[in-house]
C-alpha cells in the first residue's frame, strides 16, 4: 500500500469480517491494519485490534501490532469505585501471548503494569511463557517476605491483589503464594505494656488468618496445589483450618477427606497427652509416666515427644494444660475446624444451605469418625470446681457426639449426665446482660444443654440430625415441643413411642398451633391411637384446657377436624360455636356442609329458636369464644339461659 496515499476508513463491521479469514498480504489486511494504525484509541480500535490479531496476524505479528494491542488495555483505568478490579486485559493477553512478542517486549510491558492488571493477564488464559513472564515481574516487585500487619488487608501487597483474581494459571498462583505476607511475630517496643502488645499481635494473627481465608475462597481449583505448597512453610495449618473449617463445601471430596483424616489423626496424641498429665498430676514422676507410656510414645514424632515433655516438666502451667488437652481439643474442633462438617445444614449462603462437592454418606462417616474420637475424650472428662461449664463452645461437642455416635451406651449416657449437672452449675445465675454487658454465649450455651437432656431423656434413634432435635421423655414433652419439631423428626418420635395414647393427643393437638402444613397428616397421627373418636371428642370437648390460645388455634383445630373423611355430629357439637360457624367448605364454600346440616337439624323450622340463636353469646375472642356449639343450639331451640364458658 502507499503510504502517501489517503487512509482507507471503511465501516469497522465491515472491515472485521473481512479480516476474518484474511491472509496478511492481501489488500483487506493490509486496509484494516493501515485503519487501525490511524484510528485514535477506542473500544472500534481495540476490536479493530483483536479481529487482526486472531485473524490475518495470528501466526506473525509485526511489532507496531502488538504494542498497540497492549497500550490499548494498559491506558484503560479502573472505575473509582472499585479500583481493585479493573477492566479486562484480554487484548493485552493475546498479545503478549502471541508467538511474534519477543521476550523484551513481554518484559517491558508487564513493568508497565499495575498488580491488579498483573492479576488479569496471569489467569489461565495466559500460555505458559507469559504466566512465566507475569511470575517473574511479579518477583521482581516484591522479592521479600513482609510480616503480616492489620494493615495489610486495607493495602495489600502486589501479591495479595494478584491472588484476589480468580482462576489464576498455577504458575502465577505460586509465586504470588510465595510472596504473600508470613505469619506475624511483631516485637515489643520499648514503652509498651505486654497486654497492648499481645493485643497488636492478636490482630495480626487475625488479619493473617483473613488474608489466607480470601486466598483459599477465591482459588478452589487450586486447593491441593495450596495444601502441598504451604506444607513446606509457615502457611500449612491454617490453610488446612480453612479448607476443613471455613469452606469445606467447596473443596474436592478426596482432598476433604485426606485433609480431615489427617486433623483426625491428631486426636489420640491429645488423649495420651491428658492421660500422661494426669498420672504426672496424681503423684508420679516424669520418669514412671514415660515408663508407663514407652510403647505410646515410640510412636509419637520428635516434636510430640518435646512437647509432652514440656508439659510433664511444667507443674505451674503445662501440667494443667496437658491434662484438659483431650477435652480442649475435641470441644475446640467442634465449635471450628469441624463445625461444619457435624452440621452441613449450618452452612448458608444468603439464608440457603451450601450446595457440597462432598457427598451425604462422606460427610457421615466423618462425623461418626468424629463421634468416635469424641467418646474416648468423653471417657476422660472431668469436672473442675473452679471453673465449671459456662459456654457453648464446652457444650456443642458433647451434642455432637450424641448426634453422630453410632451407640449410645448407658456409660455415655451417665458421663453426659454428669457434664449437664455441671453446666447447670456454671450457668445458673447467668445472664444475657451481665454486668459488663452483653453476655451472647449463655442462650446459645442453655439451648444446647436443653437438646443434650432430652437426647438422653429417651432412646435416640439412627444418628444424623434427627438426633439433634430429640424431644425427650413422652411424659416431659409438650405440645408446643411438637409444634415445633420438623415433619421427620416428629414421624420419627411418634414411631420410637408406640402405643402411647397421651403422646399421640399431644401431637394432635400440636396441629393447632402450627403455622404451616406438615408433610405428617392429622389424619396419619390419628390413626397412632388406641381409640380415635373418643380421643377426638375428648380433645375437643376439653380444648380450652387441653390447648388454650387464641382464634388460631381453634380455627385450626376445627379445620383438622372437619377435614377428616367422616366427622360425626357429636364432635362437631364439641367445637367452640364461633369457629365452627366461620369455618369454611371444600372448594370455598362459604361454609362447611357438615356445620351447617348440625345447625338444620337441631333448630329445625322455628323461627323463635333461629331468633335467639342469632344473638347468642358466642364471639370471636374472650371467654365465650370457648362456648361449644352443641351447647348454644341446645340453649337456642330449648330456650333455656345461655350456658357459662366451660373451663376445661
Amino acid at each position: 500500500m502507499d503510504s502517501g496515499g489517503a487512509t482507507p476508513s471503511l465501516p469497522l463491521n465491515f472491515l472485521c469480517a473481512l479480516t476474518a479469514d484474511s491472509d496478511v498480504d492481501d489488500p483487506p489486511s493490509r486496509m484494516a491494519a493501515a485503519q487501525a494504525q490511524s484510528m485514535e484509541d477506542g473500544r472500534e480500535r481495540r476490536e479493530l485490534l483483536e479481529a487482526l490479531l486472531r485473524g490475518p496476524y495470528r501466526d506473525s505479528a509485526p511489532s507496531w501490532l502488538l504494542e498497540a494491542a497492549v497500550d490499548s488495555d494498559l491506558a484503560r483505568k479502573p472505575p473509582q469505585s472499585d479500583p481493585l478490579y479493573g477492566p479486562s486485559m484480554d487484548l493485552a493477553l493475546l498479545a503478549l501471548s502471541h508467538r511474534s512478542c519477543t521476550p523484551q517486549m513481554r518484559r517491558e510491558s508487564l513493568r508497565r503494569c499495575t498488580a491488579v492488571q498483573l492479576g488479569r493477564l496471569g489467569s489461565t488464559q495466559a500460555s505458559d511463557v507469559l504466566a512465566d513472564a507475569v511470575a517473574e515481574a511479579l518477583r521482581e516487585r516484591g522479592p521479600r517476605q513482609q510480616s503480616m500487619t492489620v494493615d495489610l488487608l486495607d493495602t495489600p501487597t502486589d501479591a495479595q491483589l494478584v491472588l484476589r483474581h480468580h482462576r489464576l494459571h498455577s504458575t502465577v498462583m505460586t509465586a504470588a503464594a510465595e510472596l504473600l505476607p508470613s505469619y506475624p511475630f511483631l516485637d515489643q517496643k520499648g514503652d509498651e505494656d505486654t497486654s497492648t502488645w499481645l493485643n497488636r499481635q492478636k490482630a495480626a494473627e487475625r488479619a493473617w488468618r483473613a488474608m489466607w481465608k480470601q486466598v483459599v475462597t477465591a482459588h478452589p481449583e487450586h486447593h491441593r496445589l495450596l495444601v502441598d505448597w504451604s506444607d513446606n512453610n509457615d502457611a500449612g495449618h491454617i490453610v488446612r483450618e480453612h479448607l476443613l473449617g471455613s469452606i469445606p463445601w467447596d473443596v474436592e471430596p478426596e482432598l476433604l477427606e485426606e485433609i480431615a483424616q489427617d486433623d483426625l489423626a491428631s486426636f489420640p496424641y491429645s488423649v495420651l497427652t491428658t492421660r500422661m498429665c494426669r498420672m504426672r498430676r496424681d503423684g508420679a514422676t516424669e520418669q514412671e509416666v514415660r515408663a508407663h507410656f514407652a510403647s505410646d510414645l515410640s510412636e509419637l514424632t520428635p516434636q510430640q515427644r518435646k512437647r509432652i515433655d514440656q508439659l510433664l516438666s511444667d507443674d505451674k502451667y503445662g501440667l494443667r494444660y496437658g491434662c484438659g488437652a483431650a477435652i480442649s481439643r475435641i470441644a475446640w474442633a467442634a465449635d471450628g475446624t469441624w463445625r461444619y462438617l457435624l452440621n452441613p445444614d449450618q452452612a448458608q449462603h444468603y439464608g440457603r444451605p451450601h450446595p457440597w462437592r462432598a457427598a451425604e454418606d462422606q460427610l457421615a462417616a466423618l462425623a461418626r469418625q468424629f463421634a468416635e474420637h469424641a467418646a474416648a475424650a468423653l471417657e476422660l472428662w472431668e469436672p473442675d470446681p473452679k471453673a465449671p461449664i459456662h459456654s457453648a463452645e464446652d457444650l456443642r461437642w458433647v451434642r455432637d457426639l450424641l448426634q453422630h455416635l453410632p451407640v449410645v451406651t448407658a456409660d455415655v449416657k451417665e458421663k453426659v449426665r454428669l457434664i449437664c449437672r455441671d453446666a447447670k452449675r456454671g450457668l445458673a445465675g447467668r445472664r444475657e446482660y451481665g454486668r459488663y454487658g452483653l453476655d451472647s454465649d449463655v442462650q446459645p450455651a442453655r439451648e444446647l444443654l436443653d437438646s443434650i437432656e432430652r437426647m438422653i431423656a429417651e432412646p435416640l434413634p439412627d444418628p444424623g440430625p434427627v438426633r439433634t432435635a430429640s424431644l425427650g421423655a413422652p411424659h416431659q414433652v409438650t405440645v408446643r415441643d411438637l409444634a415445633g419439631a420438623r415433619d421427620a423428626v416428629l414421624d420419627d418420635y411418634l414411631r420410637r413411642h408406640p402405643g402411647d395414647d397421651t403422646l399421640v393427643e399431644k401431637a394432635l393437638l400440636s396441629f393447632a398451633s402450627r403455622a404451616y402444613h406438615r408433610g405428617v397428616s392429622f389424619t396419619d397421627v390419628l390413626e397412632r391411637h388406641s381409640d380415635p373418636q373418643r380421643a377426638l371428642l375428648d380433645l375437643t370437648q376439653s380444648l380450652r384446657q387441653r390447648l388454650g390460645g387464641g382464634p388460631n388455634f381453634r380455627e385450626a383445630w376445627a379445620h383438622a377436624v372437619l377435614s377428616l373423611p367422616a366427622t360425626g355430629p357429636e364432635l362437631i357439637r364439641a367445637l367452640p360455636a364461633w369457629t365452627a360457624l366461620k369455618a369454611r367448605g371444600p372448594r370455598g364454600q362459604a361454609a362447611h356442609p357438615a356445620v351447617t346440616s348440625v345447625v338444620r337439624t337441631t333448630l329445625g323450622d322455628h323461627n323463635e329458636a333461629w331468633q335467639r340463636f342469632a344473638v347468642s353469646p358466642a364471639s370471636y375472642s374472650g371467654p365465650t369464644a370457648w362456648l361449644r356449639l352443641g351447647d348454644i343450639l341446645d340453649a337456642a331451640a330449648n330456650g333455656t339461659p345461655w350456658p357459662k364458658p366451660p373451663h376445661r
